[in-house]
């Protein structure tokens, strides 16, 4: 019996899960794993905040600290510290330098170029330029150091934000689709490996009648082929579906829960 036969055989008894009848504008809530995805998506928005304007302050600090190096900079003699190398296959240089202000001793790092770091060592004499007013503030003669471009900021807050629009986005569908999407009875048509599990492939019968298509997972346990189960589908969209019970979202009076293919 192939999928659409045994759908209209089975569809004449069968009947939505308790409390989930064709009625629509259903009460839903969230479920644990719906709260954590709403919590995540909450903190992403706040990294987002949070983040772009710490940096967009950073970057304002630095850029008005090179300024000042450029404008009221004195020079002195250092000494290397340190050299060493880090990033994809060592191929960023790196020199720690320290010098002496009045008995006080500073330190200090920064990248190094290739024609500079490797004629450099342990101990010998490093040029340095530091700001009176802050000798903390410094870098060695022949690498200043650019400021943080101010468009990082704006790059990490539309990306956190991003990622928590994503999570929203994920809330307001699947909450969407149990409120006012339409159940339906789906049966398992065939199965695809892959690395992360099975995917499994469904077919439904719509009210008109005809047949629409879905899919659910990957899952390491998949429903067996020719199973039947409940999927909720958007009437004006059928492409939008999803198994019954959904992850996120839950309806507020149903007495019991099916098993999820």
């Amino acid at each position: 019996m192939d999928s659409r036969a045994q759908l209209s055989e089975l569809g004449r008894h069968w009947t939505p899960p308790d409390g989930l009848e064709l009625c629509r504008s259903r009460a839903v809530r969230l479920t644990a794993a719906g709260k954590t995805v709403f919590a995540l998506a909450v903190v992403f928005f706040v990294g987002a905040l949070a983040g772009g304007v710490a940096l967009g302050v950073l970057a304002s600090r630095q850029a008005e600290e090179q300024r000042l190096l450029r404008e009221q900079g004195v020079d002195t003699q250092g000494h290397v510290a340190r050299l060493w190398r880090s990033g994809d296959k060592g191929q960023t240089r790196w020199v720690a330098y320290r010098f002496t202000l009045q008995e006080s001793t500073y330190q200090g790092r920064a990248r190094a170029p290739v024609r500079i770091w490797k004629n450099l060592q342990v101990g010998s004499d490093v040029a340095v330029r530091y700001l009176p007013s802050n000798p903390a503030v410094s870098y060695p003669l022949g690498r200043e150091p650019g400021p943080m471009p101010m468009w990082i900021s704006w790059l990490v807050a539309a990306s956190l934000a991003a990622v928590g629009g994503l999570f929203t986005l994920l809330l307001r569908r699947q909450r969407w689709l149990l409120a006012e999407g339409r159940p339906t009875l789906a049966v398992v048509t065939r199965h695809a490996k892959t690395d992360k599990g099975t995917v499994i492939h469904y077919e439904f019968a719509l009210l008109s009648g005809s047949i629409a298509k879905g899919r659910s997972g990957p899952t390491r346990k998949p429903t067996a082929v020719g199973a039947t189960f409940c999927v909720f589908y958007d009437p004006d969209n059928p492409r939008r579906n999803a198994p019954y019970p959904l992850p996120l979202v839950e309806p507020i009076y149903v007495r019991k829960t099916p098993a999820r293919p």
